[in-house]
C-alpha cells in the first residue's frame, strides 16, 4: 500500500480495503485475522505462473548486505508471485512473473 500516512481506526465495515502495521511479523504470504471464534479460514489463492523474470541482485557496500536480505524476505512475503533464494554462486537471486 502506498499510503501517505498512517491512521489509526477503531473498525472498518466489510467492503473496505485496509492496511495492517506489524503482522508482517506473524503471516507469510496470507492469513485469516478474525475475532470470531467460528469463522473459516479463507482458502489461500494458488498462482499457476511460473517465474519469467529472473535477476541477480548484489550490493556495492558490503555492510548493506543485511539491508539486501531483510529487504528481499520482505518481498517474498508481500508477493505471491515473487521468489527469492540464494545461488549455488552465492548470488542472491530475485524471479517473478
Amino acid at each position: 500500500m502506498m499510503g501517505g500516512r498512517v491512521e489509526a481506526i477503531e473498525d472498518c465495515p466489510a467492503g473496505n480495503i485496509i492496511g495492517l502495521v506489524g503482522v508482517d511479523q506473524f503471516l507469510l504470504k496470507s492469513g485469516t485475522l478474525t475475532t470470531s471464534e467460528t469463522a473459516h479460514n479463507m482458502k489461500v489463492m494458488k498462482f499457476s505462473v511460473s517465474p519469467v523474470v529472473q535477476v541477480a541482485v548484489e550490493v556495492k557496500n558490503a555492510n548493506d548486505l543485511p539491508k539486501l536480505v531483510e529487504g528481499l524476505k520482505r518481498l517474498s512475503k508481500s508477493d505471491p508471485c515473487v521468489q527469492t533464494w540464494i545461488a549455488e554462486t552465492g548470488e542472491h537471486i530475485v524471479a517473478g512473473a
